[in-house]
């Protein structure tokens, strides 16, 4: 807000507001709107107020002609969005923060706004609630089910996800993201040529359409890389600031066409641009992990809920892109084995534990467990085992362990600097994955990793397999074969040819999971050692035993 001299009546408002002089702010702030009705302070100090009085949708009119008024505050779109979630708009308040970003690219404010919506498994439940309940008067609503789909999708119910997007495309093919939204949907499934066809008639309509040119750039061979790349440079030109997703759009055809190295360069630049959007803070990671570690001090104090049900829990954890989507692949490759993908469960049960130091208990265990069972998708009838390969459960273990005693956890461990490497080269611009675009930060999560699993190994031993990446891939039979003797089912040659499983991949390995097992990748970090230079220095070799570092 603007500055005000102390004797002013915007000044006595915020100074009512910040000693808890409700009433009276509130009355000097509608007096305020009444006297200068272009002044949006007064009309954010009225929103201010009715938010501590919890008047949450008598706040919303408030903010929102604020931003009208000065439609460039991100404070005001950061009000708007929670005035909607304090009022369950959850749906709205999404929307709204993604178009706003659009139009503020790089903001903090608002980028922080859409991380607080999407991280929360809770949210999306509550736009899955309310579009079920439109949808039972208005079945046909290409945006209601456009909207379910993809909430469905972010609680891992892939299939109803699937279902809802090729019903809302059917019913509307013009829309162009719901059109985008199918297409990914086909991309998921195995169809690439589906998907292809379906995001060039999506760039007829709307030729810089980021997120399909980016979607595209990753499905591209060279030639065909070649013919896009002017579409995507006239795409930059026409924004008047950086965009992290055509950033990456043009490192990775630049890296089809001249070679991983020839790409470096625009890699570093498109990571600049994301994590100047969403900064890693080193700080908060080391806070959480001494908070969560003293939880679980040792193996006498970890709680138990007691309980082993069926289907049995396998959690594999490890870094992002370190094979954990190849292990889940591997194992759903049985026909009795059901792959849930990433499920958010973990995060979302444990937060309030791991954020506000409450304590953790059997009886928390347990109501851990039965929430779990309760919030996961559904699963194929006959199943004795499911995996969630949520890779950053490894923060959890003992949250999963303690709720599941029955629970088995595969660690995948691979060389941190392929690791980093391929985290460097990939889009992750999930606020879960913020370290991913700065090489320190790579560094620093990757070390973090590996002390969190140091704690974790001392205290649950033999109730966690290490299974090394490269050694899985070299020797897939005798891996594959020492992973179900672990989880206690029965092995199958199928495990050997995870390419073939149909089912769906909602991670960055979505490719890479379609061909046949590969040691190509191993040791990829050598021949751009010097570009990521900043990210070999901040390994601490101590903690990576295994891998020799110079």
């Amino acid at each position: 807000m603007t500055n005000q001299a102390p004797n002013s009546l915007k000044a006595k408002a915020v100074a009512d507001l910040d000693s808890g002089k409700l009433p009276q702010a509130l009355k000097k702030a509608t007096l305020g709107i009444k006297k200068f009705p272009k002044d949006a302070d007064y009309h954010a100090i009225a929103g201010f107020v009715l938010t501590e009085m919890k008047q949450y949708k008598k706040s919303l009119p408030h903010f929102q002609e604020a931003a009208r008024l000065k439609p460039d505050d991100p404070q005001f779109v950061e009000n708007i969005a929670n005035a909607l979630m304090q009022t369950g708009q959850i749906a709205r308040a999404l929307a709204y923060a993604e178009k706003m970003a659009e139009k503020m690219p790089g903001n903090r404010e608002i980028v922080r706004v859409i991380d607080e919506i999407t991280l929360k498994g809770k949210n999306w439940r509550s736009i899955i609630e309310n579009a079920t309940k439109r949808l039972m008067t208005d079945p046909d609503n290409p945006k209601l089910l456009s909207t379910r789909s993809r909430a469905y999708g972010r609680v891992g119910f892939v299939d109803a996800a699937s279902a809802d997007i090729a019903r809302a495309y059917e019913l509307d093919p013009d829309n162009i993201e719901i059109a985008f939204r199918r297409a990914v949907d086909l991309h998921q499934a195995g169809d690439k040529k589906g998907c292809t066809d379906l995001l060039w008639r999506v760039l007829d309509k709307d030729p810089y359409h980021a997120s399909a040119l980016f979607q595209l750039s990753s499905m591209v061979d060279a030639e065909q890389a070649e013919a896009l790349l002017p579409r995507v440079e006239a795409a930059i030109a026409k924004r008047k600031h950086p965009n992290s997703t055509l950033e990456f759009t043009l490192a990775q055809l630049q890296s089809k066409i001249g070679g991983l190295e020839a790409a470096l360069a625009q890699f570093a630049v498109a990571n600049r641009v994301q994590h100047d959007e969403n900064p890693y803070d080193f700080e908060e990671e080391e806070r959480k992990l001494r908070r969560i570690c003293a939880l679980f001090p040792d193996s006498a104090s970890v709680p138990s809920s007691g309980i082993e049900e069926m289907p049995l829990p396998i959690f594999v954890i490890g870094q992002p892109r370190s094979g954990t989507t190849l292990m889940e692949m591997m194992l759903s490759s049985a026909p009795d084995i059901a792959g849930c993908g990433e499920l958010n469960l973990g995060s979302d049960l444990s937060a309030p534990y791991s954020n506000e130091k409450k304590a953790f208990s059997d009886a928390e265990a347990a109501e851990f467990a039965k929430h779990f069972r309760e919030l996961m998708p559904p699963i194929p009838e006959g199943s004795i085992a499911f995996v969630d390969k949520m890779p950053h459960n490894y923060q959890r273990v003992g949250f999963l362990l303690a709720a599941f005693p029955n629970a088995k956890i595969i660690n995948m461990l691979r060389d941190p600097r392929d690791v980093g490497l391929s985290k460097w080269i990939r889009r992750f611009p999930a606020g879960g994955m913020r370290y991913a675009s700065n090489l320190n930060s790579i560094a620093h999560s990757a070390n973090m990793y590996r002390r969190y699993m140091q704690h974790w190994d001392a205290i649950f031993g033999d109730r966690i397999l290490t299974v090394p990446y490269e050694k899985l891939v070299a020797d897939p039979e005798t891996y594959s074969k020492q992973v179900a003797e672990f989880c206690g089912i029965e092995w199958r040659e199928s495990m050997m040819h995870p390419e073939e499983n149909k089912k769906q991949v909602r991670t960055a390995s979505i490719d890479q999971v379609r061909n046949k097992i590969s040691t190509k990748s191993v040791g990829g970090w050598r021949q751009v050692a010097d570009y990521i230079r900043p990210m070999l220095d901040g390994f601490d070799p101590e903690l990576w035993p295994e891998y020799e570092f110079d």
